[in-house]
This record gives structure tokens, C-alpha cells and sequence, in this order.
């Protein structure tokens, strides 16, 4: 019984997949259609999702993936007919190109890349030889793709259906339980700054997978999709609300390196009442929607009532030093602004599962959701492109040169191998894992074409005899662990064992096939792990190199416009995340990279910010604001772009001007224009602080370069 509770969902999976994997064969077979093998495939990889939502989104791109390479298979075999050499040269580079677009894009779009790139092989390869029967290839690879998608898609939404929606709405309690500890982590100053480091990522990531399960859930619920811009909006305030909060530890430890406990001991009273609104029992994973919006009520009458407790805070440090002064002001305005930031998210939070509209509390700008493109680095992505080249442009030579009839399968399998895995953050392992999969998959479909199959009759006991097998590539697959492993098993058991109608019993060509399957992914590992590996230095450099353009180019060089600071958070964002996940030999180098990641992140924002603030409020600026401003961003931005001591002290210098020609205001004034002065004032405080902080990488760069 324990078993059954633990393991329910995922066997109910399993019999789900099988019964979708032998409605597509049974399908194919009634529509007289060559083999089911694609359709029967196209299931297996769809139903790698648990999620009905998941299934349907991946299916869309996968038929939009699957056209276009269709087409572009048509074109090759049109323009290069029974000539070998510049065919597989095309082909190669098609594939490089689609690589590195399932690379460069982090989301849906990459899926379409993937697609793109190995329905090319898959339609053209085997018809290269025979020009006229192109035409009728890319007929049956769409039409069997179409089966595949259809089966998959109607039995994950139809059978026991498991939705995204209450997945994606878990899941974001789960983050929410997340971002208020780490909240209270970063006010407490409980975990040392690699700790506190650690646990933002973790966020960011989970806010990651978030998005992730949005961009499917739209296709899923119909409700849903009219609150997009709700979930939309949620990213920009919790990355706004947690870059604030991960400020206001970074400042509060420069107060300590400062020996400033006196500023400390004035923000305490400030801090801890915010604590108090955030206390929640131990040990709960999950807070009731009611807990939340009591949090939510009692966070907007904090709010509303923190400026005059500034003020009236900032009266009684009269005779503190004006280091001092600047230091509690600057401190106050981000506890100020972060703590906005995260009463808007809440609010939000609460309208999506209200199924309401957000309430008036957000301002025009964050009311317009964006939409965002998620990259990677051009060079990672690039590289993974040279990868799949060469690991395809290796096995067509290697079947040019020997004549091997089996060779078209091989490069069929190399193709899907460098598609597929140049997206996971570890290619190499994967493919490896893949390998032991075909293996298995390809043993299994030997053993049950020839000693199982002669002996049935009839479709009922076909499906009776494969339904287990396909249930248990199935059921490993449902494992983080092993789930490369039960996908390559049931795919490679579908595609060598190659079911048709009427059935043809060949051992000779089966082994061949599975040998040259097993030599493709074989090579793509091979070329995963020695052309230019995923984790290796030069990839780190290239993310780092990117990360300091985005400070030059996007924060200081990009013209105003709106989602320009959600454009530049969720590039950071993405880029953390990125770096962290490879695998890198040193893990000093990994921290340095982080370091710059996390100073490119905080002063990124500062620049926009200030920007932003600055064109809509001009009005309540001094007239010698904008040269001190263009003066400041120049020189941050030539900071990033090459560190050295002279640089560094023009940015500080820059910096400290800039503070200067910004008036000190009266917290009790909340006007639009008197809040942008403090936020200003305090942003470039922190980025003085910033500059000053010897555990960051610009200033031990800085005195090494001396």
C-alpha cells in the first residue's frame, strides 16, 4: 500500500504512455502508413511529461520543429540529388545551425530548434539516393509526427489527466515558502554570504522552472490564459523584491566590514518589525492562501507607514556623522523599496488564485506585463553548433568512406543525439546515459522480434506483450536519475525494433540498425566531451565576458524603453543559472564568476533604475544632474569594460559626484518625485559601497592590476 501511494502517479504514467505509444502503432497500421516507428517514437518523447499541459505544448512545437525540417530535408535532396559530398556538407551545417539555435533560446523556441535540426536527417537521409522519393518521405515523417502528437496529446489530457495548473500554482506556494525564508535570511544576516548566494540561485532557478511550467499551462486552461499577464508580472516584482532584499544584506554586511554598528543598531527597530510580519510556524511548507493574505494586509500597512518611521528614525541620529547619516538612509530606502516590491508581488500572487485582476497598488509601467526571450551566450551556443557539426560531418564520412548500407542510421542517430542533448546542462553524461539506453532498447527489441513477435496474432496480443516493456522504459524515465535512461530505452525499443505491417523478419538488418544507432550517439558523446567540453574555462570566460557587456551595452548603452529592466534582470538571472550549472574544474574560478555575476546584477540594476528615474522626474532633478549622470554611467560602464586602477577610481570619483548633485529629501514626503530622489541616492550609495567592497571582483582586479 505504501508502495502504491508512492509510486501511483508514476505508474499510472507508464500505462498511460503505453496505451498512447500503441494507439499511435494501431493508427499507423489502419491508415496503411509505411512503419509506426516515428509516430510510436514521437509518443515516447512527448509523454516524457507527466503534465497534460506539458505533453500539448511540446507537441506544438514539436509539429512546427518537424515541418520545418521536413522542408528543409526537401530542399537539400532537391538541390543536391545523388551528390554526396555537398549533401552531408549541407546537412551538417543545417544541423550546426539548429543546434545553436536550440542553444542560444531557453525556452519553447529551443524545442522547435531540436526538432528542426534532426527531422532533417530523419526525412532526407534515407532518400538522399532516390531524389523522387523525397516527396513521399516527408508525406509519411508528417503524417506519422501528426499521429504521434494527436495520441500523445489526447490520452495525457483525456486518461487520468494530471494538469499543469495545479502543478504550476503548488509550485509557486512552494516558491513563495521559499522567498519568504530567504527574505528573513537575508534581513537576519543568519548565513554566510556563499550560503545566502547559494539559496538566491536556488530561488531564481526555482522562479526559472516557474516560468517554465506558464509557458505550458496557457495551452492547457483557457482561464488561465487570460490571467498571462498576472503570472507575467509576478517575474518583474520577484525579481525586482528579491534583488532589493539581496541588496539590503549586501549593504548590511559593508556596515559590519565599516564597523558601522551604530547604523546597524538605528535599521534594527526597522528590520525587526518587518520580521515579525514575516514570522510563520516552523516546518511549514506550504502557507494556507488565508496565512498569505494576512502577511499581504499587514506588509501594505507597513508600508504605508514606514516613511514616518524613517523620518522620525532619521531625527534622533542628529549627531552622527554624515557617513553615517548616509549610510541609515541609503539602508532604510532599500528595506523601503523592497518591501513595496514585495507587497506588489503579493498581491499578485493572491489575484492569480483568486482568478481576479491585480489591484491598483502597481504603477503603469509594472502594470504592462512584457514578454521576454530568454539567450545563452553566443559562444556556448555556438560552440555546441561546431560540436554537432563535426560529430555529423565524422559519421557521413566515416559511411562514405566505407560503403556501409547501415551508415544512414548512424547518421540519423548522431543527428538526433547533438540535437537533443546540446540543451541539458550536462551533454555528455546524457548522451552517455542515452547510449546505455539504445543498448538496452536495442537488446529488448532483438529478443522480441524474434521470439515474441513470430508468435502472436492479431493487434490485441501485440499490445498485450509490448505494453509491459514500454511501461517500464516509461516508469525509469519518471526518475531525475534515470530518466535519459528509460527515454533512450523506450525510443530505440520503438525505433530497431521497427514494427510494420506487414512485419518483416530481418536479424541481419536489425543488428545493423542497432549498431549504427549505437555509433551515432557513441560519437555525439565523444564530441560532447572533447570538442570544446560544455563545462570547460573558455565556455566560463565567454558567459563572464557576456555578463560584463550586459552592464556596458544593455544597462548603460540601451535606449529607455519599457521592459528594459526586466530584459536586463532576466538576463542575469538566466546567466546565473547558466553558470552555475557547469561544471567547472576550479571552484574558486566558479565563485569569481558568480562574484561578477551578482556585482554585474546589482550594479546593472542601479544604472537602469537611475536611468529610468531620472527622464521622469527631471523636473525635481538640479540642472547639473544629467552631466553628472552621463558621467557616472560612462564610467561604470569602462569599469566593466576593462578594470584597472585608473578606471576604478573614475567610477568611484563619478559616483560620488553623482551622489552629490542629488538633494537630500524629507522621507515624510512620499510624492512620486521625493521617493525617486531616495531610491537614486541610495542606489548609488550601494554602488559606492560596491566599489569599495574588496570581496568583490572589481576591486581586488582593480589593486592587482597595480
Amino acid at each position: 500500500m505504501e508502495y502504491w501511494k508512492a509510486d501511483r502517479g508514476r505508474l499510472i504514467h507508464a500505462a498511460k504512455t503505453a496505451v498512447a505509444v500503441l494507439l499511435s502503432a494501431w493508427l499507423c497500421m489502419r491508415l496503411e502508413l509505411l512503419t509506426p516507428r516515428t509516430a510510436m517514437v514521437s509518443t515516447v518523447i512527448l509523454m516524457m511529461h507527466q503534465q497534460a499541459g506539458m505533453v500539448i505544448a511540446r507537441g506544438f512545437y514539436r509539429g512546427i520543429g518537424m515541418a520545418v525540417g521536413s522542408l528543409a530535408g526537401l530542399m537539400l535532396v532537391t538541390l543536391f540529388p545523388q551528390r554526396p559530398m555537398p549533401f552531408l556538407l549541407a546537412l551538417s551545417a543545417w544541423v550546426a545551425l539548429c543546434v545553436w539555435g536550440a542553444s542560444y533560446y531557453r525556452n519553447y523556441q529551443s524545442y522547435g530548434f531540436v526538432l528542426a535540426g534532426y527531422a532533417t536527417a530523419i526525412t532526407a537521409v534515407p532518400a538522399w539516393s532516390n531524389p523522387y522519393g523525397i516527396f513521399d518521405s516527408v508525406v509519411y515523417t508528417m503524417s506519422d509526427v501528426a499521429i504521434g502528437v494527436v495520441c500523445a496529446s489526447a490520452v495525457s489530457a483525456l486518461l487520468i489527466p494530471q494538469h499543469v495548473v495545479p502543478a504550476l500554482l503548488q509550485s509557486g506556494q512552494r516558491h513563495f515558502a521559499h522567498f519568504l525564508a530567504f527574505v528573513r535570511q537575508a534581513l537576519r544576516g543568519q548565513l554566510s554570504p556563499e550560503a545566502i548566494d547559494a539559496a538566491h540561485i536556488a530561488l531564481v532557478s526555482e522562479r526559472a522552472q516557474l516560468e517554465s511550467l506558464r509557458s505550458a499551462a496557457v495551452f492547457e486552461d483557457p482561464q488561465l490564459r487570460l490571467r498571462n499577464p498576472i503570472m507575467i508580472r509576478l517575474n518583474r516584482e520577484f525579481l525586482d523584491a528579491s534583488a532589493g532584499f539581496h541588496a539590503i544584506r549586501q549593504v548590511r554586511e559593508r556596515m559590519a566590514r565599516l564597523h558601522r554598528d551604530d547604523c546597524w543598531n538605528a535599521l534594527r527597530a526597522l528590520h525587526d518589525d518587518f520580521l515579525g510580519i514575516l514570522t510563520v510556524p516552523e516546518g511549514t511548507p506550504l502557507l494556507p492562501l488565508a496565512d498569505i493574505k494576512a502577511i499581504h494586509a499587514s506588509i501594505r500597512a507597513y508600508v504605508d507607514g514606514l516613511p514616518g518611521r524613517i523620518q522620525a528614525q532619521r531625527e534622533t541620529l542628529a549627531g552622527m556623522d554624515d557617513e553615517g547619516q548616509e549610510l541609515f538612509a541609503t539602508g532604510a530606502a532599500l528595506l523601503y523599496f523592497a518591501a513595496r516590491d514585495f507587497r506588489d508581488y503579493l498581491t499578485d500572487f493572491i489575484a492569480l488564485r483568486e482568478g481576479g485582476a491585480a489591484s491598483a497598488d502597481h504603477g503603469s509601467a509594472k502594470a504592462r506585463p512584457e514578454h521576454i526571450v530568454s539567450t545563452a551566450n553566443h559562444m556556448a551556443a555556438s560552440a555546441a553548433a561546431l560540436r554537432a557539426g563535426i560529430a555529423v560531418l565524422a559519421v557521413a564520412s566515416f559511411w562514405l568512406a566505407s560503403g556501409w548500407v547501415g551508415g544512414a542510421s548512424a547518421l540519423v542517430a548522431v543527428s538526433i543525439t547533438s540535437a537533443l542533448f546540446a540543451v541539458v546542462p550536462q551533454p555528455a553524461v546524457a548522451s552517455r546515459h542515452m547510449f546505455l539506453g539504445c543498448l538496452a532498447g536495442g537488446v529488448t527489441a532483438f529478443l522480441f522480434n524474434f521470439f515474441v513477435l513470430p508468435r502472436l496474432d492479431g493487434f490485441t496480443l501485440l499490445a498485450a506483450c509490448m505494453a509491459p516493456i514500454l511501461m517500464v522504459g516509461s516508469y525509469v524515465n519518471s526518475f531525475p536519475s534515470t530518466a535519459v535512461l528509460g527515454l533512450g530505452f523506450n525510443i530505440y525499443f520503438c525505433f530497431i525494433g521497427n514494427l510494420a505491417n506487414p512485419n518483416v523478419y530481418d536479424p541481419t538488418a536489425l543488428l545493423d540498425t542497432g549498431f549504427a544507432m549505437l555509433l551515432g550517439i557513441g560519437t555525439s558523446a565523444l564530441a560532447f566531451s572533447v570538442v570544446l567540453p560544455y563545462g570547460s574555462d573558455w565556455a566560463m570566460q565567454s558567459y563572464l565576458r557576456q555578463i560584463r557587456r550586459e552592464v556596458v551595452r544593455v544597462a548603460c548603452g540601451s535606449p529607455l524603453r519599457d521592459g528594459l529592466l526586466l530584459r536586463f534582470e532576466s538576463g542575469m538571472r538566466d546567466f546565473i543559472i547558466q553558470l552555475q550549472s557547469r561544471a567547472s574544474t576550479r571552484g574558486g574560478a566558479r565563485s569569481d564568476f558568480l562574484g561578477w555575476a551578482f556585482a554585474a546584477l546589482e550594479l546593472g540594476r542601479a544604472i537602469i533604475q537611475i536611468r529610468m528615474d531620472g527622464a521622469n522626474f527631471a523636473a525635481s532633478l538640479p540642472s547639473e544632474w544629467p552631466a553628472a549622470q552621463y558621467a557616472w554611467q560612462t564610467s561604470i560602464a569602462a569599469l566593466f569594460d576593462q578594470v584597472t586602477p585608473e578606471r576604478h577610481a573614475q567610477a568611484l570619483a563619478s559616483t560620488r559626484a553623482a551622489l552629490q548633485a542629488i538633494p537630500r529629501r524629507n522621507f515624510v514626503d512620499t510624492s512620486p518625485g521625493t521617493l525617486a530622489c531616495f531610491r537614486m541616492r541610495a542606489l548609488l550609495h550601494a554602488t559606492e559601497l560596491s566599489l569599495l567592497d574588496d570581496t568583490l571582483p572589481l576591486m581586488p582586479r582593480a589593486e592587482a592590476a597595480s
